[in-house]
């Protein structure tokens, strides 16, 4: 059973941790290891157990020696591979000490040695029926976690090879082309695409672009543009990456060349000093606020080389300020270049449903999409509107959950959209259904009317953990708010029928300042004033 701890106890177990051995099969993770305690405890008890998330798993001492006054155990444990399945992808290893019904608990260290750029990890053990990856790494802060998600094709040996190879050519060339990447590399719709032929145009000859060959819109690309199009994981792919002086992207770094990718050299070059990285946002993140655990990759003191992040309005800059750690001069204050191009056809008619995504129901969703509580509230959506408005529906997953749907229920299945690009059907929405997905700023700023349905917004943030909250309330919300599915078949009519209310449009402003399609000439002016490019 857990119970909370009092974390000011001082703990007998030193925080020195040594793994002897770590060894994952497809049944198990089996892991060796010793740690230290001031003094000897009854080891035939349980006393002592691990724990991943709040699942506890038995720990055996093998021996204790003497040194001293401290004791030394060593110690082995297994967690089955059929318990991590259904966990988030980073869960957090602990040991726990347990006695007079107190529970003292200490995250695993990985190593003897603390890294924060070379970070350290297991082998990855692919469990290729369920597409499913498993490894240990090693956090910065120096802390093991066991990562779970959907297999890479880094993952496979050949790849690491090529990474590797890549590596050491890398270290005789020069760091000097600017690199350009949207959400795992696999789309072109966004601000960096934007930006990218925008640089292309005024003869930059050293901007590259990086996406998967097997992107559908492919075809579409200027010839132009495509001779600076790297195709993605590709042995230049690699190269460039490594000898990249500035990365502009609408993703945090891993993006660049694989989503939580598990390979140390390409984690040495993400953590650079020396490079210099651009964040440009997917969308506005003026939403689930940057004070969050949860969000705390998106920190400054978290990314290394991020130099400069691109936000709407001096709003926005200081939820990057007040919450996550940057300074006034890491702000370029001048809109998202993807608005430049956004359009929306004045017959737009289209109502689209799309929540952002749970990261902490991703694995379930690998396993039964339609068990999960977000399919189930956007069920609940689409049967609160009217039958004279369902030939209307678009229901469009999260890109991050769509990937991995498996299974869908016959009566929504034809009306969810995998295929076609977000922003041609944001063109054609008159209302768009969401929580507290940043898509509410794309399409409010093409003309759309916006419901946001927070039935589960409290549990939500609950589950985000602690300091959590979303920064638009009912007093700067712009859009109606519902809270249950009868609200939502009480205003979808309104919202169908009639424009944008003023007092919505007034309180968007306040957040994204800028509608007069010079984003990306502002932005390009901020770059080459910090010569980034």
């Amino acid at each position: 059973m857990y119970c909370e701890f009092d974390k000011k106890k001082e703990l007998p177990i030193k925080l020195l941790n040594i793994f002897l051995r770590k060894k994952i099969n497809s049944q198990l993770i089996s892991i060796l290891g010793i740690f230290f305690i001031k003094d000897l405890v009854d080891t035939k008890k349980e006393t002592f157990y691990i724990r991943v998330n709040n699942i506890k798993y038995t720990l055996t001492i093998i021996c204790s020696i003497k040194l001293w006054k401290i004791y030394m155990i060593l110690y082995k444990f297994n967690i089955p591979i059929k318990d991590l399945l259904n966990l988030n992808i980073n869960n957090k290893l602990e040991l726990v000490y347990e006695v007079d019904k107190l529970l003292y608990s200490r995250v695993i260290p990985y190593s003897f040695i603390k890294r924060k750029n070379n970070l350290q990890y297991s082998k990855i053990k692919i469990i290729k029926g369920l597409n499913t990856s498993i490894y240990l790494r090693q956090s910065k802060g120096n802390r093991t976690y066991i990562t779970v998600r959907k297999q890479n094709k880094t993952d496979e040996l050949y790849e690491q090879l090529k990474i590797y190879i890549a590596y050491i050519i890398s270290l005789f060339m020069h760091d000097n082309k600017i690199i350009l990447f949207e959400k795992k590399s696999e789309r072109y719709e966004e601000s960096a695409s934007v930006l990218f032929e925008k640089l292309i145009d005024e003869g930059y000859k050293n901007v590259f672009y990086i996406l998967d060959k097997n992107n559908k819109n492919l075809h579409k690309i200027n010839r132009k543009y495509k001779r600076n199009i790297i195709d993605k994981y590709t042995f230049k792919h690699y190269l460039y990456f490594f000898t990249a002086k500035t990365m502009i992207g609408t993703e945090m770094l891993s993006h660049s060349i694989d989503l939580r990718i598990a390979n140390k050299y390409a984690m040495k070059k993400i953590n650079s000093k020396r490079l210099n990285f651009v964040f440009l946002q997917h969308g506005v993140m003026y939403m689930i606020s940057l004070a969050s655990k949860t969000r705390k990759f998106f920190h400054k003191d978290k990314n290394t080389g991020l130099k400069r992040v691109v936000v709407s309005s001096k709003l926005e800059a200081d939820h990057f300020t007040n919450y996550a750690k940057y300074e006034n001069k890491d702000m370029y204050i001048c809109g998202l270049p993807k608005f430049d191009k956004n359009k929306w056809t004045k017959d737009a008619d289209k109502i689209i449903i799309m929540p952002t995504w749970r990261p902490w129901e991703y694995n379930q969703s690998r396993l039964s999409f339609t068990e999960t509580p977000y399919f189930k509230m956007i069920k609940r959506i689409f049967e609160s509107i009217p039958e004279v408005y369902k030939d209307k529906i678009i229901i469009l997953p999260h890109p991050l959950i769509a990937e991995i749907i498996t299974d869908v229920d016959d009566d929504i299945k034809n009306y969810m959209n995998f295929k076609d690009k977000y922003d041609d059907l944001l063109k054609e929405a008159k209302v768009l259904i969401t929580d507290y997905s940043s898509i509410a700023y794309d399409a409010f700023y093409r003309g759309s009317n916006i419901i946001f349905y927070w039935e589960e917004k409290d549990y939500c943030m609950e589950q985000y953990g602690a300091g959590t909250n979303l920064m638009l309330n009912e007093d700067n919300c712009f859009g109606d708010i519902c809270y249950t599915p009868e609200q939502v078949s009480d205003v979808i009519e309104k919202n169908y029928l009639q424009h944008q209310e003023k007092k919505y449009v007034d309180r968007y402003r306040k957040i994204v300042e800028f509608n007069d399609n010079k984003n990306t000439e502002r932005l390009i002016n901020y770059l080459k004033r910090d010569k980034l490019i």
